[in-house]
């Protein structure tokens, strides 16, 4: 019942699954062979093969959900460019979390602790969809502009 996920690298949708008990939970769904969300909620499989925001593989009773709703990711690409041709609208603190003034250190600290959040290797061997890739390939470039800014 269950088929190994990892020979086939299929397509994933981005959606929020809201369950019988009212939870909702944002998922990476796995699609069929047509590569469309409908079409795998319909099939004759009972269970969804999902990764939760986590990182962790899931098989949802399909019984279980009572709602989907596709979710649209951030257009991250996009917004790093415009913020980066735009330097009044890049705040640099705000990226980086830190307050106005702070000390070399606590910047140094905030960018470490993001950088190694968003970093490309924490997601190399996990199967999402290339949004959330590029999603937190342009959130490293942003953070990494934001240390530069507040560094120099």
């Amino acid at each position: 019942m269950f088929a190994s996920s990892s020979g086939n690298q299929g397509q994933r949708a981005l959606a929020i699954l809201q369950l019988n008990d009212g939870k909702k939970l944002p998922v990476s769904v796995k699609l069929g062979l047509t590569g469309k969300l409908a079409e795998t909620l319909n099939n004759a499989e009972t269970f969804l093969d999902v990764i939760a925001g986590g990182g962790q593989q899931l098989f949802i009773n399909k019984r279980t959900v009572d709602k989907v709703e596709i979710s649209d990711p951030p257009q991250a690409k996009l917004n790093q460019q415009r913020r980066a041709a735009d330097k009044a609208v890049f705040d640099a603190h705000a990226v980086l979390g830190v307050e106005r003034g702070a000390s070399h250190e606590q910047v140094r600290a905030a960018w470490a602790s993001l950088a190694k959040s968003y970093h490309p290797d924490r997601f190399a061997n996990l199967d999402l969809p290339q949004e959330m890739k590029d999603y937190a390939a342009a959130m490293q470039a942003r953070i990494n502009m934001a240390y530069q800014q507040l560094s120099s």
